[in-house]
């Protein structure tokens, strides 16, 4: 009832202060209504269409414009226009969507129709505003999920930037070479260690007992240490022949292993520093914020 009275008083300010042309929208207005009252509904029609009839209507004045279309709507109804009685209340609710009609002052049957059409505009405009947040909802998906995206694209250009691949050629020639270089050069550190060290004390067996053996030249024995001479010899041929025979036989299966397995090309991935002053991407100036309430959540992209 208060938004009636209000507009009254603002009928009644209009109808006091207005311009000529505002005059003659509240003269022809006070024309329509008379013949409403009448209830010459066919001369009411006209006259109120007169005033918001059309795309654009004549009624510049607001409160003019909304009483105009309530009467229109009402006289569509007494004229069963049904449907443009229905057009006329949602042209008013879609300028003032808190409009009511007094049902004093109006039959329950318009009364109805006015409450059904509103009904009808509140339920429309509800499912606009979930459109309009699911597709807000939808752009802010959409931004986080291009923000990841780019963020792993940086991410994967840095670590790209932040390393380098060397390849290093291998030789047939240093895979014949003693000692586990073939292997080192395979990168086959445990075979290479194993060849290294066997053959390293092969070589050295072999070098004393050849010494040893040989030094025996200078020497002469007693009779009674003639035996133990020999037996000295012996061992010392023998040895320098098992050692020399060894360190040949690890030799040839290093190089046979080293040659079967070998590798052309060694290649491999090191770090390598970037600069400290590069400038910052957007992206690392980027916030994604999910903040939650006593209403409910919502995310924040902050740039």
């Amino acid at each position: 009832m208060w938004r009636i009275a209000l507009f009254g008083i603002a009928y009644l300010l209009v109808a006091a202060f207005a311009m000529p042309a505002g005059a003659d929208e509240l003269s022809d207005f006070e024309s329509a209504r008379r013949a409403y009252e009448k209830q010459n509904y066919t001369k009411a029609a006209k006259e109120f269409e007169s005033l918001v009839g059309g795309v654009v209507p004549r009624a510049r004045n607001p409160v003019v414009r909304l009483e105009a279309r309530k009467y229109l709507g009402a006289t569509y109804l007494f004229l069963d226009e049904e449907e443009a009685a229905r057009e006329q209340f949602r042209r008013l609710l879609e300028e003032d969507d808190e409009y009511d009609i007094d049902p004093v002052a109006f039959p329950e049957a318009v009364v109805q129709t006015f409450q059904r059409v509103k009904s009808q505009v509140e339920i429309e405009r509800a499912q606009e505003k979930a459109v309009e947040a699911a597709r807000q909802a939808q752009e802010r998906s959409d931004e986080v999920e291009q923000l990841i995206t780019q963020q792993q694209r940086i991410t994967a250009l840095e670590e790209l930037a932040g390393s380098e691949t060397v390849e290093r050629v291998n030789s047939r020639w240093i895979a014949a070479l003693p000692f586990g270089v073939g292997q080192f050069q395979n990168q086959n550190k445990r075979l290479g260690i194993m060849f290294a060290v066997m053959e390293s004390a092969l070589l050295a067996a072999s070098i004393a007992t050849f010494v040893g053996h040989n030094s025996l030249r200078n020497e002469t024995p007693t009779p009674d240490e003639l035996g133990r001479a020999e037996r000295v010899e012996r061992a010392l041929r023998i040895g320098n022949w098992v050692s020399v025979g060894g360190l040949v036989s690890f030799y040839v299966a290093g190089v046979i292993e080293a040659e079967v397995r070998f590798k052309p090309v060694i290649r491999t991935t090191r770090k390598r520093d970037l600069p400290d002053d590069l400038p910052a991407t957007d992206d690392e100036r980027t916030e994604i914020r999910f903040e939650l309430g006593l209403t409910g959540g919502k995310l924040r992209v902050d740039f």
